[in-house]
C-alpha cells in the first residue's frame, strides 16, 4: 500500500512522475488489498442486523451528504435526487443535497472555498461535509456519497455499517514466524496497537473502502470528532497542492490518501518487515466494498474490483460517462432496483400491522 502515497490512486502518470503502467499498479494493490483485508477481518462484527438502529438521544444523529450539480434534466441527478431522498426518509437521517457551488459557502474558519480557482469541483465535498459538521444542527456521523453513488439495499441502516466496523475496538498487528519478541514489541509500542482491545483506544472517526485502486472515496463516513475536523482542514490544504504538486493533477483521493498514510509510513524502519499490520491510522476503518460501495460492471472488471451483487449495500458508477446512453440506463436500472425492494418492505410492513393483535 505504501506505494499509493507516491503513485496516485489509479496508477496512471496523474499526480506521479514515475513510469509506472495502470495495470501493474492495479495488480499489485488487488494482491496488497488482499492481505490488508485478511488483517481487519477479525475486528469486523458480521453478525451486525442489517436492520441494526441506535438511540439518537444518546448516539446523536446520521447525515447523507451529497453534492450533484449537474443540469436539472441529467438522468444522474434526477435518480440520485429521488434515490437518495427515499433512503434518508425511510430511516430518518439528514439529507443534505447541494445541488450547485453556490449552496456551498465558504467555510472562513477553515479556510475552505470552492470557488478559491484552487480546488477543483471534486475537492468541493470537503467543504460540504465541513459546513454540515460545523451547522447549526450538527450530526454524530455523516455518510458522504457522489451524485452516482445509489443505494441499493434499504433496508439496511447506516447505524449498522457503523456498529459493525467501530463497536470492536481490536486492532490486529501479526508477528511473522521466527520475529523476535523484541522487535515485536518495538513495533507494537511505536504503533500503539496491539491484537487484544486496548483500555482506551483512539476513536474510530472514518470508514471507507478500498480496492486495486487504493482508496475509492465516492462513498465513506466520518465521525464528527476533534481528529475528523483536523483531517477534513489537512485534506482541503493538502502539502501535494503545493510546489511542484501545483502542476500535476492532483485529484481529491489523491490527496486523501497522502494525508493518510504519509507519516506514519515515513516513522517506519527496518523492523516493519518483521510484522503484518495496516498503517492505517488508529481512527481509520477498511470497509468490504459490499458494505460500503460495489462498482458497475465495467468499472469493477476494469480495475479488478468487486462488481456489484444483489445484497450490497450501494452501487457507484465511477467512470461512467453521466451524459451517454449506457450510464443513464444503469442509472435507472440500478433505481428500479431499490424502489422495488422498498415497495415490497412496506407492503409487508403493512401487512404486519394488519395481522398484530
Amino acid at each position: 500500500m505504501m506505494g499509493f502515497i507516491f503513485v496516485r490512486d489509479r496508477g496512471f502518470h496523474e499526480c506521479t512522475p514515475w513510469p509506472v503502467q495502470g495495470w501493474d499498479m492495479m495488480m499489485a494493490g488487488r494482491n496488497a488489498h488482499a492481505e490488508v483485508m485478511k488483517l481487519d477481518r477479525p475486528a469486523i462484527l458480521y453478525d451486525t442486523p442489517k436492520t441494526l438502529r441506535y438511540d439518537t438521544n444518546h448516539f446523536g444523529k446520521i447525515a447523507i451528504v451529497t453534492i450533484c450539480s449537474y443540469a436539472p434534466d441529467e438522468v444522474v441527478r434526477v435518480v440520485s435526487i429521488e434515490n437518495h431522498r427515499l433512503y434518508a426518509e425511510v430511516h430518518g437521517y439528514q439529507l443534505h443535497m447541494f445541488l450547485s457551488p453556490d449552496e456551498i459557502l465558504p467555510n472562513e474558519a477553515s479556510k475552505m472555498n470552492v470557488k478559491d480557482g484552487v480546488h477543483k469541483p471534486f475537492f468541493w465535498k470537503v467543504n460540504a461535509v465541513k459546513n454540515v459538521f460545523d451547522g447549526p444542527d450538527p450530526p454524530t456521523w455523516v455518510l458522504w456519497a457522489d451524485c452516482d453513488a445509489l443505494f441499493m439495499d434499504p433496508e439496511r441502516t447506516l447505524d449498522s455499517i457503523i456498529h459493525m466496523y467501530t463497536a470492536n475496538q481490536t486492532n490486529p498487528l501479526v508477528k511473522k514466524e521466527g520475529t523476535e519478541d523484541n522487535v515485536y514489541n518495538m513495533i507494537d509500542s511505536f504503533l500503539n496497537r496491539a491484537t487484544v482491545e486496548r483500555p482506551n483506544p483512539p476513536e474510530i472517526s472514518l470508514l471507507l473502502a478500498v480496492d486495486s485502486t487504493g482508496i475509492n472515496n465516492g462513498v465513506w463516513m466520518m465521525k464528527r470528532t476533534q481528529w475528523s475536523i483536523d483531517f477534513l482542514e489537512r485534506w482541503w490544504h493538502s502539502d501535494i497542492l503545493q510546489g511542484a504538486g501545483a502542476n500535476h493533477n492532483c485529484s481529491d483521493q489523491s490527496t486523501m490518501q497522502h494525508q493518510l498514510l504519509y507519516d506514519r509510513s515515513m516513522q517506519l524502519d527496518a523492523a516493519w518487515d518483521s510484522v503484518e499490520g495496516p498503517i492505517w491510522p488508529d481512527e481509520v476503518r477498511v470497509v468490504f466494498q459490499e458494505h460500503m460501495q460495489s462498482f458497475h460492471q465495467a468499472t469493477a472488471m476494469t480495475v479488478l474490483s468487486r462488481e456489484w451483487q444483489d445484497g450490497d449495500f450501494l452501487r457507484h458508477h465511477p467512470g461512467c460517462h453521466y451524459y451517454k446512453e449506457p450510464c443513464k440506463w444503469m442509472y435507472q436500472e440500478a433505481q428500479e432496483i431499490f424502489t422495488n425492494k422498498l415497495r415490497k418492505l412496506l407492503e409487508q410492513a403493512n401487512n404486519n400491522q394488519i395481522e398484530a393483535p
